[in-house]
């Protein structure tokens, strides 16, 4: 066990992370509007876009993300949350109060990146939070993604989007770790805001550093799934950091 120090991470590290590796983020606003998700989501994928080499965006139905501020509100608007076609409206009946949900993806350097946004509902959640994002990597080329870019990529997240906590991980950890819900993930790298909890004390060789308010805890790109859950789980532990509040 250690206390909180600089996090210094070589970009020869072999990363052990699946060929699919991706970000989980919770945020403990709600009514957000659709001008409010915009901005957040156009500064995200500007920095994602300088990282991975990303040179236009798309919704899942073809919007393209370009335009003024009140265009791209616009285009939020358009994916306000519906309940299931019915014969009478084959699109659904909207539900304002359950906010927006949308699907963006853009192609860059030997990478695919599909980003969903759920945000705007009057409600945090109750068995599962309601304000959540998530940033899928596909179809990556070999030996193409970083543990420079991974965390290019949690820094733009947390500074766009201000969550509560943030999770880079990969299917093997999450499988292992079984941490939905409100529970405060487990990744290669968990970011915790000042506002959730304080990290004071780290297991075996994980590092951490202040970042936009809060704390980021690094574990070894190299490292196998059980060894990234069992620690990053007894730092959790150590801290008494479980759930985001809510």
């Amino acid at each position: 066990m250690t206390t909180v120090g600089d996090m210094s991470v070589s970009s020869e590290v072999r990363t052990a992370w699946s060929d699919s590796p991706s970000l989980h983020s919770v945020w403990l606003a709600t009514s957000e509007s659709p001008e409010w998700i915009a901005a957040r989501t156009d500064a995200l994928l500007n920095a994602l876009s300088h990282v991975f080499g990303v040179n236009s965006w798309q919704t899942y139905k073809g919007d393209s993300w370009e335009g003024s501020p009140e265009t791209l509100a616009d285009i939020v608007r358009r994916f306000i949350v519906r309940d299931r076609p019915t014969a009478d409206d084959p699109d659904g009946e909207a539900i304002p109060e359950s906010g927006y949900s949308f699907i963006i993806s853009g192609v860059g350097q030997g990478i695919q990146l599909d980003v969903r946004v759920s945000a705007g509902s009057k409600a945090l959640g109750s068995r599962l939070p309601m304000h959540t994002l998530w940033i899928r990597l596909r179809d990556i080329a070999p030996a193409l993604l970083t543990t420079e870019m991974c965390d290019d990529l949690c820094a733009a997240v947390i500074r766009s989007w201000e969550p509560a906590t943030a999770v880079f991980s990969d299917d093997p950890v999450r499988q292992l770790a079984r941490r939905g819900n409100w529970k405060i993930g487990v990744g290669y790298r968990t970011w915790i805001s000042a506002e959730v909890g304080t990290v004071t004390h780290l297991v075996d060789t994980l590092t951490a550093t202040e970042l936009a308010g809060g704390t980021l805890i690094s574990a070894p790109d190299d490292w196998p799934a059980t060894r990234v859950v069992e620690s990053v789980t007894a730092t959790l532990r150590e801290n008494g950091l479980d759930e985001v509040p809510h």
